[in-house]
């Protein structure tokens, strides 16, 4: 066991016996026992620790008096760090600032003799840090400089120092020993962001990423659990190590604000706010009750003047997945709180404000002191968002003796900020802004292999990026360039991403979209494109022709391509087929009112060879189509089955 009591049973039966009877919580008997020893041996820290151990297990009141011994014990064997650890253990039982200060000094004295006794180091992230504990942390590593976790945990401190040359230093000489080590790698990454060199914080990131499959340490989760969704973290939960790179990856895919460019300036940005928050809204407090004990979140809930209980019971549906002590208290809502019932702002070093901060980035509306009506109220953050304003309050930590110090979410105190509420707690978003609106068009047609779907895209401006996702958040296809971007994925439901960027300005567009599927078996068309030209052209051709803007010059001819699928196939391998084009005129009301431009049609009766895709084409000669604005639909029906299908509108103009 630990040094002293392999001592203390060595040198006297007496040890052994006391010993035996604290297993047994006889400690009355333990503590004549271990008095008798302290008095015939007052300079034994051996007999000192014995007694402390009594009397910290000493009902009510122990406590104190068992802290007094331990330091004796630790005065008389400073080379020892067990006293060290026993008044850590007091530190913790007594809890909030005292208790902490307890903790932490006897932890910076043990870090100095030994920087890997058991859990000193875990216990010591847990504690708060400013700039002075920071420094007196990394001064007592420094007496073993040749220590590879010494030095990884001296890299860790000048990140919080924000010194990221000197976390450089220490990380390249762990990497120096370690080759591909992922906590190494993230630390030179997060250097190289927080020292604003970008593109080296890219390719060590990019390296971090291609190891995950050794990080048994989830150093790559730990920096991101913050921002996650919900299913992101059960997904967490279970990952395989060979699954680890496809998810980081498929992780910050989804969050790439500039699919244009090369790199994931999300990635960037997520690094600098964790430089933010914990410059901002560290936690003061983490070892107050609250944090560390479900029971007294329990009680600081009976003195919030509402809830969300009342909320739940009405049946508000997006709350149905997280708990209410998680809208109240951000509960972790995973196993990586390793079972000690921290609070997410314990597990993160975050206050309130800090984890939507890291998630969101700076509110556009930032009011303090300002709801009536609530006890400890200390900001009101609101977001503008596509979904309209989006609001969310934070309180002071309820209790029977006022606030905390500290700022925790507040509970909604209707449905529709309760939903709000929610959405902030489990999204996360850029402040990078997009601010061009672009314009463009979609296409779609049959893909030349089997069970697959072509989309085409062109956008104005033409440097553009298009990411398809499947519903698991998993990239299926990219395209990036400029001109008409093509991809090809099978049929069904995705996640759109398409971004234009031009000169350093951005567009952003992230919608859902269907990939229709066309059967060869069932009328069907394309989608209608059309270009400027005087001849009959193929799909590819037609649409690399086809403008952004959808505006063609008056007095020129326009070509038209479209393929129909699905057309019955007659004896003499012919298909037989009525095909109608329609430019509706798009007017005012007062115009539609009086009698606006009548449409322009051209209808043809066709009589084509059968193809599993036919092409449909025509060339509308100059003068046919007056300036203004249309709606263009192609209708199609199939003669032999009578079946008719249509394309989707397309809105052009002619100028």
């Amino acid at each position: 066991m630990i040094a002293l009591l392999l001592l203390l049973v060595s040198q006297d039966p007496l040890y052994a016996r006391a010993d035996s009877l604290i297993a047994a919580h006889n400690l009355p008997a333990a503590r004549r026992i271990a008095e008798s020893l302290v008095s015939a041996h007052p300079a034994d820290a051996a007999a000192h620790l014995l007694l402390g151990r009594i009397l910290y297990a000493w009902p009510v009141v122990g406590r104190y008096p068992a802290l007094a011994e331990f330091k004796e014990a630790a005065r008389l064997a400073p080379r020892d760090p067990t006293p060290l650890y026993w008044q850590v253990r007091v530190g913790q039982y007594l809890g909030s600032d005292e208790g902490e200060g307890v903790v932490r000094e006897a932890l910076l004295k043990i870090m100095a003799l030994d920087p890997d006794y058991r859990d000193c180091w875990s216990l010591f992230e847990q504690l708060y840090h400013n700039a002075a504990i920071w420094r007196r942390a990394d001064s007592a590593l420094a007496r073993h400089p040749e220590d590879l976790l010494v030095l990884e945990r001296r890299a860790g401190i000048a990140i919080a120092l924000e010194e990221p040359a000197r976390a450089d230093s220490f990380a390249a000489q762990v990497l120096a020993h370690r080759g591909r080590y992922v906590p190494g790698l993230l630390l030179r990454a997060e250097a190289a962001f927080d020292g604003g060199e970008d593109r080296a914080g890219y390719a060590w990131y990019d390296s971090a990423l291609d190891a995950a499959a050794l990080d048994s340490t989830d150093a790559l989760w730990q920096q991101v659990r913050a921002i996650a969704s919900p299913a992101e973290i059960a997904r967490a939960e279970s990952l395989q190590p060979e699954d680890r790179q496809q998810f980081f990856t498929t992780f910050w895919g989804r969050r790439d604000p500039n699919l244009v460019t090369p790199y994931n300036e999300r990635i960037a940005e997520h690094f600098r706010r964790l430089m933010e928050v914990r410059r901002t809204f560290q936690l003061l407090h983490p070892y107050s009750r609250f944090h560390v004990s479900p029971v007294a979140r329990g009680l600081a809930a009976s003195y919030l003047t509402d809830t969300v209980v009342t909320l739940l019971h009405r049946g508000v549906e997006p709350l149905d997945s997280i708990s209410t002590a998680s809208v109240l208290f951000a509960e972790p809502r995973t196993a990586y709180d390793g079972g000690q019932h921290l609070t997410v702002y314990a597990r993160e070093h975050l206050s309130g404000p800090g984890l939507v901060w890291l998630r969101h980035g700076r509110p556009d509306v930032w009011e303090r002191d300002v709801v009536p009506g609530r006890l400890f109220t200390a900001h009101e953050w609101t977001y503008d968002t596509p979904q309209g304003p989006t609001t969310v309050v934070f309180d002071g930590i309820p209790g029977p003796y006022g606030p905390h110090g500290d700022f925790i979410v507040a509970p909604p105190r209707s449905a529709r900020a309760a939903r709000q509420l929610l959405a902030l707690l489990t999204t996360d978003g850029t402040s990078l802004p997009a601010t061009l609106t672009a314009r463009g068009w979609s296409a779609f047609f049959q893909g030349a292999e089997p069970g697959s779907t072509d989309l085409y895209v062109r956008t104005a401006p033409d440097s553009a990026a298009v990411v398809l996702w499947d519903t698991t958040g998993t990239q299926v296809v990219r395209a990036r360039g400029s001109g008409v971007l093509a991809l090809s994925a099978p049929p069904g439901l995705y996640d759109l991403g398409l971004d234009v960027d031009s000169a350093g300005q951005v567009g952003r567009e992230r919608t859902r979209l269907v990939l229709p599927f066309f059967s060869r078996s069932r009328l069907s068309l394309s989608s209608l494109a059309l270009a400027p030209s005087d001849s009959l052209s193929d799909r590819e051709r037609t649409l690399s022709a086809m403008p952004a803007d959808l505006v063609f010059a008056t007095g020129r001819p326009l070509a038209a391509y479209t393929e129909v699928y699905g057309l019955t196939r007659g004896a003499d391998d012919r298909a037989r087929y009525h095909a109608r084009y329609t430019f509706t005129p798009i007017t005012g009301v007062l115009r539609r009112l009086v009698g606006g431009a009548s449409s322009v049609v051209f209808a043809f009766e066709r009589d084509v060879e059968w193809r599993s895709a036919t092409p449909e084409q025509l060339v509308i000669e100059p003068g046919r189509l007056p300036p203004g604005r249309y709606r263009v639909t192609l209708s199609v029906t199939d003669v032999p089955s009578n079946v008719k299908s249509e394309t989707v509108a397309l809105e052009i103009a002619v100028r």
